[in-house]
């Protein structure tokens, strides 16, 4: 690709700069005559690494730039501040961010360590947050000012959050940077925009994640370093806002010659595809030396059948049998599931107190019922009456029809009985607001609630502490444990789940609902604010999560409820709270990684959200009392989460509900009850992150 001169005289900042794609970006600009800050943490030679601050900046004084090399923690908001600082004052302003810095880790979510999970949230979330945050007063003075992200597309597709959430979670946030900066500097004439590979690129990352033989079948980094060039040669009102691929960059400024990139030429037509492009995931382990990271992502034959959902399901009845079941229906059931889960089940509801299992039944079995592992499933769990399968060929019977029938008594009566009773509910944020309201309408029902939170002491303004709240879920017919938790603590968290487990024998329900909100344009987020959104959102969302895990695994009835919105990716719900969007997205993002990573085990992962603004203690806070008459109460959100956390578990997974939805599908229509001003039920105000225009807001 051929110089254009059109970054002579510019100052890039760019992070992760010493070598790799930061570097390759660095002297390709230097080509033109710019000036580069290269800002890495890397001053003194890594034993395996090569290269450091002051190479790469040989290098790039060689090329023709001028460079500037700090010792840069992207970390530390002081390192970054006086980075920025020390380039205006060497180079009279900056014009280009290439934000490239990045730490990675592919782990399940049981198996990473919270120290893991901060580094890389620091350094590519945070960090890019931090350092855009801190250059913006400066690219506002430039006439030819770019945030480049090297950051991936929002794939949503499950498999990419599955068994690696953390580092989804870390890498996606550098992206919404990206949709929430680009609206909101549109008007100051900054162009933000991603970019990312369609390959593997050949850097020290890439070796630690697939071998030392990983360059066969990557690319070098100098076609991201020309893309970059190409995208920050633009007028930036031309470009921003956009999730950019590499090659297609390079092709549309006529470059159709990419075999000059591939580490092995030979091997340029089956290079190894990259993260989070509309690829299987297991295209990237047909490449995978073993031993790395990406061959951790194989799956032994036959895994994914284990522990599914038909057995889950049989375990529940299990646990609802009894004499009276047994007594009403009277017959032994033979079921013959194809497809997926194919195998062969028995319920005898004949003798005793009823027995369910794997195999043949014990004694003849009255009805056979054949029908596909999917259809099984939704018959079990009332999505499909079995009379209406049977009559759409989706059900065969063979033997006595009519006690056949009988089944669907049988399953409305197990519906019925799929309540709370006994089970143990880990509640966070539950002394007050849409957590307690969770919290009480369980305990009607009998069940144990763990209130985690930090409101031990009464709050100046705030009503309700936990032990208020557990006193009145203890007259609302349950057992509470109050426990001072603040969620930010990976000690307090697992003293609590351990303390809940000793006294209530497990945890069969984690409800995710602790919260902290601050709508803030980026220049205006303070970093402390920053952090407790994140910290309390995101980070304990994926701690209590984890720390819960092996115990729900051992649950007959385990879920994970996220109170977190549906990820919608319109621009203007980043735009002027990028750091408020991206903590609530990080709930919703543990939501489509875990829901996948534990559907075997039978786990339930998913979220709620509310159509409309719920008055609580953080709207008063947001828009005064006047925001009552135009919000619903609570008790919406605890009856759809009530009615979510009833079902079997893996009955549904992986979905965002919003919570006059999930009533509705229970047949509740009247949803005036729910408005604290029943009169204004057609005129409330709808919550942020739904489908509705921000102004309405």
């Amino acid at each position: 690709m051929i110089n254009t001169g059109k970054l002579a005289g510019r100052t890039l900042f760019i992070t992760g700069a010493s070598r790799g794609i930061g570097k390759a970006i660095a002297l390709r600009a230097a080509q033109d005559g710019a000036n580069v800050v290269v800002a890495a943490k890397t001053a003194d030679p890594h034993p395996k690494l090569p290269g450091t601050i002051y190479t790469a900046a040989k290098e790039i004084e060689a090329a023709g730039g001028k460079a500037l090399p700090c010792v840069v923690d992207v970390r530390d908001e002081g390192a970054v501040r006086t980075a920025v600082q020390n380039a205006v004052a060497k180079f009279g302003g900056i014009d280009i961010v290439v934000n490239n810095a990045s730490a990675i880790s592919l782990t399940p979510t049981e198996q990473t360590e919270m120290k893991r999970y901060d580094l890389m949230h620091q350094i590519n979330t945070r960090g890019t947050f931090l350092v855009s945050k801190e250059c913006i007063p400066y690219l506002r003075k430039s006439n030819h000012a770019h945030i480049l992200n090297i950051s991936p597309p929002l794939n949503m597709a499950p498999h990419w959050f599955s068994n690696h959430v953390a580092y989804t979670m870390a890498k996606y946030g550098m992206s919404m940077c990206v949709l929430g900066m680009a609206k909101e500097l549109e008007s100051a004439n900054i162009a933000v925009n991603a970019l990312w590979p369609r390959t593997a690129i050949h850097t020290a990352a890439m070796e630690m994640l697939t071998g030392k033989e990983s360059d066969q079948f990557s690319r070098k980094p100098e076609i991201m370093a020309d893309a970059a060039y190409a995208i920050l040669s633009k007028e930036p009102r031309l470009v921003t806002g956009k999730f950019l691929i590499d090659d297609e960059v390079l092709q549309a400024e006529g470059i159709t010659d990419l075999k000059q990139y591939a580490c092995v030429p030979e091997n340029a037509d089956k290079l190894m595809p990259d993260f989070f492009l509309d690829v299987e995931p297991e295209k990237l382990v047909e490449f995978a030396a073993e031993g790395s990271h990406a061959a951790s992502l194989k799956k032994p034959a036959g895994e994914a059948a284990a522990g599914g959902k038909i057995e889950g399901l049989f375990q529940k009845i299990e646990s609802l049998l009894s004499e009276e079941i047994v007594r009403k229906t009277g017959a032994v059931y033979e079921f013959k599931v194809k497809g997926e889960e194919s195998g062969t089940w028995f319920a005898d509801l004949k003798n005793g107190t009823g027995k369910v299992g794997k195999g043949n039944p014990p004694a003849t079995a009255d009805a056979v019922l054949t029908m596909d592992s999917k259809h099984f499933f939704d018959m079990f769990t009332g999505k499909l009456k079995p009379a209406n399968a049977f009559m759409t060929g989706k059900l065969k019977i063979s033997g006595d029809l009519q006690k056949a029938m009988k089944l669907e008594k049988l399953m409305g009566g197990l519906k019925s009985k799929l309540k709370l009773a006994g089970i143990t509910l880990f509640i966070t944020g539950a002394s007050r607001g849409i957590g307690k309201a969770i919290a009480l309408k369980a305990a009607r029902d009998g069940a144990n609630i763990v209130l985690a939170a930090k409101t031990a002491e009464p709050h100046p303004k705030l009503p309700g502490t936990i032990y208020t709240a557990a006193a009145e879920i203890e007259a609302a017919g349950g057992k509470a444990l109050p426990c001072v938790v603040d969620v930010r603590s990976e000690e307090a968290v697992r003293a609590a789940v351990q303390k809940a487990v000793q006294t209530f024998g497990g945890i069969d329900i984690v409800v995710n609902n602790a919260s902290a909100i601050s709508l803030t344009p980026t220049e205006e987020t303070d970093m402390k604010r920053y952090d407790l959104m994140h910290n309390i959102n995101t980070r304990g969302t994926f701690l209590v999560s984890k720390e819960c895990l092996p115990y729900l695994r051992k649950s007959k009835h385990a879920h994970i409820l996220n109170i977190s919105p549906p990820l919608n990716m319109e621009p203007h719900w980043f735009s002027n709270h990028v750091a408020y969007t991206m903590a609530k997205y990080g709930m919703s993002m543990c939501v489509l990684g875990m829901a996948r990573e534990y559907e075997s085990a039978n786990i339930s992962v998913n979220a709620l959200w509310p159509r409309t603004i719920i008055y609580t203690a953080a709207v008063e806070m947001l828009h005064g009392q006047e925001g009552n008459p135009f919000s619903r109460k609570p008790e919406i959100m605890a009856d759809a989460a009530y009615a979510i956390l009833c079902r079997s578990a893996g009955a549904s997974t992986g979905n965002f509900f919003i919570d006059d939805e999930v009533l509705a599908a229970e047949g509740i229509t009247d949803m005036a009850q729910y408005a604290c001003v029943p009169g204004n039920a057609l005129i409330l105000t709808p919550d942020i992150f739904v489908n509705e225009k921000k102004s309405k807001l």
